[in-house]
């Protein structure tokens, strides 16, 4: 039986569901908001509450550890339940949990309320990735992944504003309370733009999702690459979204109004990366090239852009800092778009939801790990030029080990197979 084509490509030139694009992104904004809302009221919560450096850190630390979890066990959900029902679930939870904040009264109870945030937003991009893979066809899949995965860029940018503006305005708990809400109103939006996406989730293909176990999925070496690929590279997302404000403090020497200045600017890089990432790829794959090729040239000219962060450590001045780790950011994006495609290059999109929060699993795992290792460099040596250089080096060691493990990057022959059966025995049924 010769190869099955990969899902991204096709001779025809389907409709792409540009306004379930949009909502899905307005999800995943409304998701970072909430998330990075903490961040913002961090000095103030600190100071209402008490909390020591290590309380701070606990609170921070229950929402990673479960997210990383709930990565995992959300994706798996989303591909049990189906995206459209599975979003919904985490919709409300997530929301419900944001708005809860505003009622904490001390550490522990704001460290509760993250681990329930946590839980509720652990399966919101597995799922967003599986409806991509599901109703976007063709070259522009690739172009569909880095709009939904932009709201991370977006949202991190916009809470800062949003946020301050309403603790300033309201109060803390105010704030927490109304972008815990506004998840709440994108939910009728998710569900008028999907009514009729359940008619094309069979259940079929759903009950074979369950005879095909989350252990067997992993056990793929291209669930392993997927996985990897993001461990390895995430540790610089979470230097540029957490020790941006503090490197141009300690380094820089920048007030809390000239961090204010600057301190966006790597956000709008990095969402810049997000949409001509995907969208170099998906142009070269209409143009005719492989989704290995293209993949692999696109995470291979990322790695490189992503070392001039480096930069930043020897830059004389605070604008070519800033324009190093704004490249270097640019650089991680781009190849964290098109890791974020490998669950859909890989798996079908039966089983992208449980390929996919494998992956996230590993992405939240080298996050926390890459937090920790930047806390112990800076306390043994007190400068950032260690932590710089190792950050620079993370998106092309992410390349590599990537292209090792993953090897061609094609669909996985026996599932799709797998597919191919279900869809042929809900034909015979009909």
């Amino acid at each position: 039986m010769p190869p099955a084509p990969p899902p991204s490509t096709g001779a025809s030139r389907p409709r792409t569901p540009w306004t379930l694009l949009a909502i899905l992104l307005a999800i995943t904004t409304t998701s970072y908001i909430d998330r990075i809302a903490i961040s913002v009221l961090a000095p103030t919560l600190r100071d209402e509450f008490g909390m020591t450096n290590s309380e701070y850190a606990l609170v921070v630390n229950c929402f990673m550890v479960t997210y990383m979890i709930m990565y995992s066990v959300g994706g798996r959900l989303a591909d049990l339940l189906g995206f459209r029902k599975a979003l919904s679930l985490y919709i409300i939870w997530w929301s419900f949990a944001g708005a809860l904040h505003g009622a904490a009264a001390g550490f522990r109870s704001l460290a509760l309320c993250r681990f329930l945030l946590a839980v509720g937003q652990g399966g919101v991009w597995p799922a967003g990735m599986k409806t991509v893979a599901h109703e976007v066809l063709g070259p522009l899949r690739s172009l569909g992944v880095g709009i939904v995965n932009f709201g991370s860029s977006l949202g991190s940018a916009l809470a800062v504003p949003i946020v301050g503006w309403l603790a300033v305005t309201w109060g803390w708990r105010a704030a927490f309370i109304v972008t815990g809400l506004m998840g709440f109103g994108l939910l009728p939006l998710w569900l008028t733009a999907t009514r009729k996406s359940t008619k094309r989730t069979a259940a079929a293909k759903i009950n074979k999702v369950r005879q095909v176990s989350w252990l067997r999925v992993i056990r793929y070496r291209q669930a392993w690459a997927g996985f990897l690929g993001r461990f390895v590279s995430a540790g610089a997302w979470g230097f540029y979204s957490y020790w941006i404000p503090e490197y141009l403090a300690r380094e820089r020497g920048l007030d809390l109004a000239g961090i204010g200045l600057v301190a966006w600017l790597p956000f709008v890089a990095s969402g810049f990366g997000d949409l001509s990432g995907s969208g170099i790829t998906a142009w070269l794959i209409a143009r005719g090239w492989s989704v290995n090729r293209a993949r692999k040239t696109v995470l291979s000219i990322a790695g490189i852009a992503a070392t001039a962060g480096l930069g930043a450590a020897y830059a004389p001045n605070i604008s070519l800092a800033m324009v190093s780790i704004c490249i270097g950011a640019l650089g991680f994006k781009i190849a964290s778009v098109n890791f974020l495609s490998l669950p859909s290059d890989f798996f079908p999109a039966t089983h992208v939801g449980t390929a996919f929060g494998f992956s996230g699993t590993g992405g939240s795992a080298g996050i926390v790990l890459t937090n920790a290792a930047i806390g112990l460099v800076l306390d043994a040596t007190g400068s950032y030029a260690t932590v710089l250089l190792g950050v620079a080096l993370l998106t092309p060691a992410a390349v590599a080990v990537t292209f090792l493990v993953a090897g061609r990057i094609e669909p996985v022959r026996e599932l799709v197979e797998l597919e191919e059966s279900a869809t042929q025995s809900q034909t015979d049924v009909a």
